[in-house]
């Protein structure tokens, strides 16, 4: 390389700076602005040779000689934060400029290069990122809003089971509507107790809000005071409508409970119903549906 190349490149360098200290990015922060000139002159006029932490805390933040870089972070902590201006000024306003002016982790040595076509390609590839970040959150914003409202049609129906129960003690069945024999059959043990039977349908512990997302309960981090515990899956509440309207055929009420709500003297006293799935908290491992006797009836 000729002197006269060499002398171009500096010039180049040290415009590239220039641009930097009077950028947006750097606009106002006098001290890294004062760090960037030091480190590039010392970079430019003595290549290859190292800065001590202690020179740099002395000869440009004005630290005493007795300036001690194991007491004093300021050094570290103004580098640090001039590495990030620069990062974030190459894919911002920077994404046009010939030279790219770093400073690597671990050392105050400041490094000039050529900005590649890759590299300018990333910072692109950078603000297409950002741009299309908006529209990706906006779907998913809207998909825990489809959510929060299923779950909250399953709560209404729920809702709507346990009222139209109370309002028509034959059941939901239409009057004059028989069930086929084979139901009777099957639910004889059910509907011939001196009680209701209990269906106890599975839901599961959330913690969140229906605006802002739900998930499950993790033990692990969430706390159980968070716990949402009054949703339930469309399937566990189509299930308890399908029970309804066959008991009502067999002129025979049911009664629901959450299987959280449930306890051992349910068991002990009720001939009992589960519905739901095994993922979700139910009083014994169970199938998606299944019957089981009150201890003590008849086999």
């Amino acid at each position: 390389m000729s002197v006269t190349d060499h002398v171009a490149e500096v010039e180049l360098c040290l415009l590239e700076v220039e641009r930097l200290v009077n950028s947006h990015m750097l606009h106002g922060s006098e001290s890294l602005c004062k760090l960037l000139r030091y480190l590039a002159d010392h970079a430019l006029k003595h290549p290859g040779v190292g800065l001590k932490e202690y020179q740099i805390a002395t000869e440009v933040f004005g630290r005493p000689a007795d300036f001690d870089p194991h007491l004093d972070s300021l050094v570290r902590v103004q580098a640090g934060r001039l590495r990030s201006k620069l990062s974030e000024y190459y894919v911002s306003e920077g994404t046009e400029d010939l030279i790219v002016v770093e400073l690597p982790k671990g050392t105050y040595t400041l490094g000039f290069r050529n900005a590649t076509t890759a590299t300018r390609t990333i910072s692109h590839s950078h603000d297409i990122e950002q741009t299309t970040a908006a529209p990706q959150t906006h779907k998913a914003s809207l998909l825990t809003i489809s959510l929060a409202v299923l779950l909250g049609i399953a709560i209404f129906i729920v809702a709507g089971l346990l009222l139209t129960r109370n309002s028509n003690p034959a059941g939901s069945a239409n009057v004059g509507e028989r069930a086929p024999a084979a139901f009777r059959v099957f639910w004889q043990r059910f509907i011939a107790g001196p009680e209701e039977p209990w269906v106890i349908f599975s839901n599961g512990a959330f913690v969140g809000r229906p605006e802002t997302g739900l998930r499950y309960f993790n033990p692990a981090q969430d706390s159980r005071q968070a716990i949402l515990d009054y949703y339930t899956g469309v399937g566990e509440v189509l299930a308890v409508y399908d029970l309804d309207h066959v008991f009502g055929q067999l002129h025979r009420e049911i009664r629901v409970k959450r299987g959280s709500l449930f306890s051992l003297d349910d068991a002990q006293n009720n001939n009992l119903i589960f519905v739901g799935s095994p993922a979700e908290p139910l009083p014994s491992p169970a199938a998606p549906l299944f019957c089981a006797r009150a201890p003590g009836a008849d086999a």
